[in-house]
């Protein structure tokens, strides 16, 4: 059985960022998450079913793009960083920024 490759340091930096991201957007589910929670006890609007899922799979995208950034030393690994930013990207514009 041959030993899996160890991921180049080339991309080292890209991964790093989007590994932050990829924390960023899990966090920003949770919360979103909490606080759908928490207005729904209150008899308050919250930020609504459609951005909590939203983040949720967002958040599921960014964490298996970071995987595949962190396992692979080829071509998968900048695409994968790359797409992690796409996606936080996307998310935050869509529901925090626009």
């Amino acid at each position: 059985m041959e030993a899996a490759k160890r991921p180049s340091r080339t991309y080292g930096f890209l991964r790093a960022v989007s590994g932050v991201l990829a924390v960023g957007m899990v966090l920003l589910a949770l919360g979103n998450i909490g606080v759908q929670f928490y207005a729904n006890s209150r008899d308050l609007p919250g930020p609504g079913t459609l951005s909590v899922v939203a983040h949720v799979v967002a958040a599921l995208l960014v964490v298996g793009g970071q995987i595949v950034a962190d396992r692979y030393a080829d071509w998968k690994a900048p695409v994968a960083s790359l797409a992690v930013f796409v996606v936080s990207a996307a998310t935050l514009w869509t529901f925090w920024w626009a």
